[in-house]
């Protein structure tokens, strides 16, 4: 993996993983199948402290459940969670977000606005 790879992804890490437990409740194991189906290789040792980290944050709340006769815990983004990346949208400068539409999708292929 190229260096300024690995430096995106770190950065957009945090706020990656609280935008996927947005969409709906997600396991740590869930995660990292997902991840692995995408051919992203991500250890647990990467995303369990950051799991961790959100929910001391109060960004994330986690709930356990027995399946299969095995605790599960269930990751979901917090209201305050759901704020913060709101925020995160209105914070990025209109250069940053620029960048990151032009850089992502060409503007040939953008919606019409």
């Amino acid at each position: 993996m190229d260096e300024m790879t690995r430096f995106l992804e770190r950065g957009l890490f945090r706020p990656y993983v609280l935008w996927i437990c947005s969409k709906s409740p997600i396991s740590g194991t869930d995660f990292l199948n997902v991840e692995r189906m995408h051919d992203h290789v991500l250890s647990p040792g990467k995303l369990y402290p950051v799991l961790h980290q959100l929910m001391v944050d109060g960004l994330l709340e986690e709930e356990v459940r027995i399946e299969h006769g095995k605790v599960h815990k269930y990751y979901t983004t917090t209201s305050k969670g759901r704020e913060s990346l709101e925020l995160l949208k209105s914070d990025l400068g209109p250069p940053m977000k620029n960048f990151l539409m032009d850089w992502l999708i060409p503007p040939g292929k953008r919606a019409s606005a």
